[in-house]
């Protein structure tokens, strides 16, 4: 069974997009509860589609090539 992606999970991709971003600046940016952001980056962590890197103190996310071609593949539809 496959990852659903809702709102929430898309908003998270597109901004990894533009560049990697530790999960309070996303839950800052995205106006959610730093807990609900990082349950959905731990699921879309576990299905592939971003990947964590230690920082010091803070795991930075960045897509992965499963996560870029899934936004591509979301873009090509809605036109």
């Amino acid at each position: 069974m496959g990852l659903t992606l809702t709102d929430a999970k898309r908003q998270i991709l597109e901004k990894l997009r533009e560049e990697p971003r530790h999960g309070y600046a996303l839950a800052d940016e995205l106006g959610k509860q730093g807990p609900t952001i990082y349950e959905h980056m731990q699921q879309l962590e576990d299905a592939g589609y971003i990947k964590g890197k230690q920082e010091g103190r803070r795991k930075v996310y960045s897509l992965t090539e499963r996560g870029e071609l899934t936004i591509e593949a979301q873009e090509a539809g809605e036109e």
